[in-house]
């Protein structure tokens, strides 16, 4: 369990925190709250990012990035798990969203495995 805190760590979790504000307001932002799934899944989705990046705020471990990653591919495929790929708001702010969600968790990954000022062997060790 890798473990990292610093200003940078919070900036990122800040930003998860906005995407999480997003998609959970984005049935009624976007105007499809009267799809039952699409906005469901946005305000569960959007919740769950939420908890994961104050998580992460407290002590950021390799675990929670990696649930993030979960939840980031899940918001992607949702509009098609779920039917509701018809709906083109619903859809785009789960696919971009999403997307944001994953490519911040990997960035997240790879700060904490393989970060090219020598921390990652050092943060390796905190196991």
């Amino acid at each position: 369990m890798n473990i990292v805190n610093n200003r940078s760590d919070m900036a990122i979790n800040s930003v998860n925190v906005a995407l999480g504000a997003i998609l959970f307001a984005a049935p009624w932002l976007f105007g499809f709250g009267h799809e039952a799934w699409a906005s469901l899944n946005a305000r569960l989705s959007g919740g769950i990012v939420i908890l994961l990046a104050l998580l992460a705020v407290l002590h950021t471990h390799d675990w929670e990035e990696w649930l993030n990653v979960i939840a980031g591919l899940w918001i992607i495929g949702a509009p098609w798990m779920l039917w509701f790929d018809d709906v083109p708001a619903a859809r785009w702010i789960h696919v971009i969203v999403g997307f944001c969600i994953v490519a911040i968790a990997a960035f997240e990954l790879y700060r904490l495995y393989h970060a090219p000022d020598g921390t990652s062997a050092q943060r390796r060790r905190t196991r």
